[in-house]
Formats: structure tokens, C-alpha cells, sequence
């Protein structure tokens, strides 16, 4: 007799899969290469302006340049308190200028800026205990938000010397663990995942070589953050499973400009 297996679904998955989310197509173009689409995982090296580049990625989803496309909701980790809440609501209200009429006035602008901070959350995480409960009720905290579609770890690696005991474990196996935990619980949910982690957080000796960048299995872009030979200009090489590319970017008044 042939077995008939059922794929059993919980309603919580029903009801992740059943809700409307915002389509993520061709996100963030001046970085990703054709852009970044719903479930994409994204591991950005290197404490040199990470925390612009971020800035500069909330914003465009909260702000989309484009007409009629719905604002991306964007859950934010920030366990080591560099998320600089200032200089978002700067940009902020720099991009709803740039991209509003040059006759808006103020009220306007802080109309927009509540309307977009709206579709912001950010949870500060000081421990162990606190990252791993919080991951294990992203269920709840995505269904109660269904416009979150961007979830973003700055950093992955916070705990990590925190967590060890007699044995250690590779660094490497401490994110693909991490991931695999995060993923178990966004997968029906439909989420970009971008974290940060320092560059000096890897198993294995880095060369320094661009060309041997590596990317992690599970892993669909990695950036890798490099400073030039001037203070302002930066290099950012991007690798994927198929291409190897180079953006370059300066910054000025804590804004990213695209080269």
C-alpha cells in the first residue's frame, strides 16, 4: 500500500501565508545587483560605515522612490547600540524633502517623517537571553506587524564571546547556527535578513585579498566594507554565488553618495 504523507501547517503559518505583505522586487539597486527580492540573506563585513550603509537602507524602504509602491516595514536588532537614532531622522527628512515638492512645509515634513517612522521598529537587545527570546517570538511579532519585510541584525556577533564556556565554537559555526534559528522561525514570513558582523569574525585567517572572499552557504550577497586611501571614499566589493563587483561611495555630512 503507498503512504500518503500531509504537509501539516500550523495556524500561524496559515495565517503568515494568507497576509498581504509588501512585493519586494528590485530592492536597494545602488548596492545589490538586480536588487534584493523577499527570503534574500545578506552579510555585510566590516565596522566602517556600517551603520551609514544601514541608515541609508532603512530609509529607502521606509521612503520608496518609487510611485505607488508601498513602504517596506523594517524590524531592527541593535545589540551593540550603534544605530545612530539622529542621523536617521536627518536622512530622513533629507530624502522626504528631496523627494516631496519644494514648496512643502514643515508641518508636511514631519507629517511624512511620523507616517514613515511608523513602519519602524526597533528592539534593543543587551543579552544572550533577551536575542534568543525575542528570535523565538518573531512569530508573534510578525504576524502582529504583516508590513515588516526587512529584518536587520546589527550585529549577529554581539554575544558571542559571551556565550562560550570550556569549548569554543568556531565563529563561522556560531552564525550558521544563528541563521538557522532565525530562518526556522522567518521562513514563512517572507523577510529580507541583512546582519553585520566585524571583520575579524572568521574561522578561517583572512588573506586581505578581495578575490578570496568567500561566500557562506545559505548566503545570497556579501559586502564586504573597504576604506580607500582618502577618509571619506569607500570601496564596497559585493560577491554572490555567480558575480564579484565593486561599488564605490563617499560620504559626506554622515549621507552616503553613490559614485
Amino acid at each position: 500500500m503507498t503512504s500518503i504523507k500531509y504537509k501539516v501547517e500550523s495556524g500561524v503559518q496559515l495565517l503568515a501565508r494568507l497576509t498581504k505583505k509588501p512585493v519586494i522586487e528590485n530592492f536597494y539597486c545602488s548596492l545589490f545587483q538586480p536588487g534584493l527580492k523577499q527570503d534574500d540573506v545578506v552579510e555585510i563585513v566590516g565596522e566602517e560605515i556600517s551603520s551609514s550603509l544601514l541608515i541609508d537602507l532603512i530609509v529607502e524602504a521606509l521612503l520608496p522612490s518609487k510611485i505607488n509602491v508601498e513602504p517596506i516595514g523594517v524590524l531592527v536588532f541593535n545589540t551593540i547600540g550603534k544605530l545612530n537614532y539622529e542621523e536617521l531622522i536627518k536622512t530622513l527628512k533629507k530624502r522626504i524633502g528631496t523627494l516631496s515638492a519644494s514648496n512643502i512645509d514643515c508641518v508636511e515634513v514631519n507629517d511624512a517623517l511620523h507616517r514613515s517612522l511608523s513602519n519602524l521598529f526597533i528592539l534593543d537587545i543587551y543579552d544572550t537571553t533577551q536575542l534568543y527570546t525575542t528570535i523565538h517570538n518573531l512569530d508573534n511579532i510578525l504576524t502582529n506587524h504583516h508590513n515588516i519585510s526587512l529584518l536587520i541584525f546589527d550585529t549577529l556577533t554581539a554575544f558571542y564571546w559571551s556565550e562560550q564556556g570550556h569549548k569554543i565554537t568556531k565563529m563561522d559555526l556560531y552564525i550558521k547556527n544563528l541563521l538557522k534559528m532565525i530562518q526556522k522561525v522567518t521562513k514563512e514570513h517572507k523577510v529580507i535578513l541583512i546582519y553585520t558582523k566585524p571583520r575579524h569574525f572568521n574561522s578561517n585567517k583572512d588573506s586581505g585579498n578581495p578575490n578570496d572572499i568567500q561566500i557562506t552557504e545559505g548566503i545570497n550577497y556579501k559586502v564586504q566594507l573597504l576604506e580607500s586611501n582618502s577618509s571619506r571614499l569607500y570601496n564596497l566589493i559585493i560577491r554572490t554565488n555567480d558575480l564579484c563587483y565593486t561599488k564605490y561611495i563617499n560620504i559626506e555630512d554622515n549621507q552616503i553618495n553613490w559614485l
